[in-house]
């Protein structure tokens, strides 16, 4: 079984009992054969562009069409990118405007095994809830690598989907973010908000 393969196996394994993303890990094969659609819209953190794969969302990134295209493109070098909305995409906004539902959606995303292993656990990490980089590097095994983590968390190619805006340094400073801070403040502060409100509604 090849390494991807493996990777694949274990992450299902973690979380085959979660209400979370799925993760499938891109081989070097597919890689070589890659189609992508994508389609650039709003959302209610500004406008974002959407790249799926025929297995999953592949990026998601948020600003100007053309500078997250050019950033697309040195993702996945080998692939060829198609313009057009996919349901796939319009599921991915949804749950981007809506991160408390409970939908799962695959992502179909190149990574090292190390990456793949903090994106998923980054996965885990609750709607609403933050976690230090350091703890983060517990729950992969690996307390030393905290600095490797925070590398990886700045590589995901997943915006919101992989929730690497609840990655947060140890004293709560806001850390870094690809998207900028503005926006990871926004983040938090909604998913916070809608929380609070999923909580105090009556139950119908």
């Amino acid at each position: 079984m090849n390494t991807c393969k493996k990777i694949e196996r274990s992450l299902q394994e973690r979380y085959a009992m979660q209400t979370v993303n799925r993760i499938i890990p891109m081989t070097p094969a597919e890689e070589k054969e890659l189609v992508i659609s994508y389609t650039h819209s709003n959302s209610p953190y500004g406008s974002l562009l959407i790249a799926s794969t025929t297995q999953g969302i592949c990026f998601v990134g948020f600003g100007e069409e053309m500078p997250l295209l050019s950033e697309l493109r040195k993702r996945y070098p080998n692939a060829q990118l198609t313009a057009g909305e996919e349901s796939l995409h319009r599921q991915a906004l949804a749950l981007i405007g809506t991160p408390h539902k409970q939908d799962r959606l695959p992502l179909h995303v190149k990574g090292t095994s190390f990456q793949l292993a903090v994106w998923q656990e980054l996965l885990l990490i609750s709607c609403a809830e933050t976690i230090s980089y350091g703890n983060l590097a517990q729950r992969i095994g690996r307390p030393d690598a905290a600095r490797a983590v925070g590398s990886a968390v700045g590589r995901n190619p997943v915006a919101c989907l992989i929730p690497c805006h609840r990655v947060l340094h140890s004293d709560n400073s806001l850390g870094g973010y690809h998207w900028g801070g503005e926006l990871k403040v926004q983040l938090l502060r909604v998913e916070k908000a809608q929380l609070n409100q999923k909580i105090t509604q009556p139950t119908q």
